[in-house]
């Protein structure tokens, strides 16, 4: 009846946010002071049991939303021709087509197909600790 495992459970941080494709909860920590390129904790339900740590970037590119990418990119999120690249890098990885071409409109024909994807999952260990940088 509209119930889910996960009603009334809100993000808990901006990557959170990103990673539930909630706009307003992401420019809600944004703008008291959370940084996208930190990486934050998610829940397992978040993204994936496998994907426990991410930025707000990512988290937004694994939300499979441009419009998302588009604002955060507005809000100057997105800083650095890098890290642009490393983004769509994660986009074209995750197939997210639409992503992939707004974050680099050339191409995505310098990416290690699979090392993004990689680089992320690399920060949960099999414990489900992982370094928080």
């Amino acid at each position: 009846v509209g119930v889910s495992p996960f009603s009334g459970l809100g993000p808990v941080n901006s990557a959170e946010a990103a990673g539930m494709a909630s706009a307003v909860h992401v420019i809600r920590f944004l703008r008291m002071g959370e940084d996208p390129n930190r990486v934050y904790p998610l829940r397992p339900e978040i993204i994936s049991s496998s994907v426990l740590r991410a930025t707000t970037l990512e988290a937004a590119v694994w939300s499979r939303q441009p419009a998302l990418i588009q604002l955060l990119d507005r809000e100057g999120a997105i800083v650095g021709a890098d890290r642009r690249r490393a983004l769509a890098c994660l986009a074209a990885d995750l197939g997210v087509e639409d992503v992939a071409d707004y974050l680099a409109p050339e191409d995505t024909a310098f990416c290690e197909p699979g090392k993004a994807f990689e680089a992320v999952l690399a920060r949960t260990s099999p414990s489900g600790e992982g370094a928080v940088r």
